[in-house]
């Protein structure tokens, strides 16, 4: 199994301890970790089946300064470079050179604390949540035909693609104005003035629903999302394998500041200079 994961410069210092529970617990055949070349030397190369890719060569044509682009000329009211540009990658791996038959796209401050299954009799598992975003399915159903809509959210930490299904979707949401890219097209079916507009895993698994109802499988796990208030991202290994009794995966998100104050005030730090490189990088893309 190969795992992706979109790495954003925020995430780098956790993902190289969160790095040691996936490969003991996900045991995958690749790791290919995609992100800003310029932050290739804050990730560890300690494992051999870790592959760095830079962020604006996975695909031709798809890249930061693009994606800018077309949000701007769209006047989108929140601009969320970024957080698009991650969700296209996690779509478009499917179409680039690394691509086999399938890939777990894992989030990147999420830990796999137990080992965790994903197929099942032919099935993808995959793990339902319970939110729901309107913005989400109104620009699904200018992307394609999905009378069907599930009663829970596809919205996960991680989910299980399969890559000639992938590869399909794109193709049907390309078809829809074949005078701009796919990612483009996506971008324009997107409420400018809403803060989310679109999700890749409700995206996928709408289609899979409607097209491929047998592909996929609900299955719970014992998930927490606000691991990062019990130790922050500045948790040690001991620390978060600790989590290993009471939940299966347990997420560190920076927004989560822990209750140790020394803890909180460092990570309150790295969050601002975090936020001083990024406006920076993104005031001289060219």
């Amino acid at each position: 199994m190969d795992v992706v994961i979109c790495i954003a410069l925020k995430e780098c210092l956790f993902f190289n301890k969160n790095i040691h529970f996936i490969q003991k617990n996900l045991n995958p055949l690749n790791v290919y970790v995609v992100t800003n070349k310029r932050n290739f030397r804050y990730i560890t190369k300690s494992y051999e089946n870790v592959t760095l890719i830079d962020e604006d060569e996975l695909l031709p044509n798809l890249c930061l300064k693009r994606i800018k682009c077309a949000i701007d000329c769209r006047s989108f009211k929140f601009k969320n470079y970024g957080w698009y540009f991650q969700q296209f990658l996690k779509i478009g791996f499917a179409l680039s050179k690394y691509a086999n038959e399938e890939y777990l796209v894992w989030d990147a401050d999420t830990v796999p604390l137990n080992p965790i299954e994903f197929k099942k009799n032919g099935k993808y598992l995959f793990f339902p949540k319970w939110e729901h975003n309107a913005p989400y399915f109104s620009c699904i159903d200018k992307l394609f035909d999905a009378p069907k809509k599930a009663d829970y959210s596809f919205i996960s930490e991680h989910m299980f693609f399969n890559v000639k299904i992938v590869q399909e979707m794109v193709r049907v949401i390309h078809e829809r104005n074949a005078s701009f890219e796919w990612y483009e097209v996506i971008l324009r079916a997107v409420d400018p003035n809403v803060s989310n507009g679109f999700s890749e895993f409700e995206t996928y698994g709408t289609y899979c629903l409607n097209y491929y109802p047998n592909i996929l499988e609900p299955h719970l796990l014992r998930t927490y999302r606000h691991c990062g208030k019990i130790y922050g991202i500045m948790a040690s290994r001991q620390e978060i394998g600790s989590l290993s009794e009471d939940f299966d995966t347990g997420s560190f998100e920076i927004r989560d500041y822990p209750m140790s104050l020394f803890r909180c005030v460092k990570q309150r730090l790295f969050v601002w200079l975090c936020k001083i490189i990024l406006k920076y990088r993104i005031m001289n893309i060219r």
